[in-house]
């Protein structure tokens, strides 16, 4: 069989195998659990916009909303936190908090971002 060919069939099993090889990983395609945000203490990364209840501790009603947005102040993506008329925003590896909700920006991508919050 002629170099070529062999070369090419070794091309195209390559290329009929590569699906199964790159998957996504399950836990970057998995969506966050955030009911285990309602004590104030929880790590996630989200890819959109979300949102979640606290419990009455902190001080705030309604929901805790996240996203990651573009600040033309700061020329950066930023992670926004915010419920009712509190809001606070946070560059990667900065803290922040929301009346008695404390948070740490872990990361920031080009996708999405990971926060932690500490209660």
């Amino acid at each position: 069989m002629p170099r070529k060919t062999i070369t090419a069939l070794a091309l195209a099993c390559a290329l009929v195998a590569a699906p199964a090889l790159t998957a996504t990983p399950a836990a970057a395609a998995a969506k966050p659990n955030l009911r285990a945000c309602y004590d104030g203490k929880c790590t996630f990364t989200f890819t959109k916009p979300v949102k979640f209840r606290v419990a009455k501790k902190y001080g705030l009603s309604g929901w805790v909303h996240v996203a990651k947005e573009w600040s033309d102040l700061f020329g950066t993506d930023v992670v926004a936190v915010w419920s009712g008329g509190s809001s606070a925003y946070g560059g990667e590896g900065t803290s922040g908090g929301i009346n008695k909700l404390d948070f740490r920006v872990l990361s920031i991508t080009g996708t999405g971002a990971t926060i932690r919050f500490t209660g």
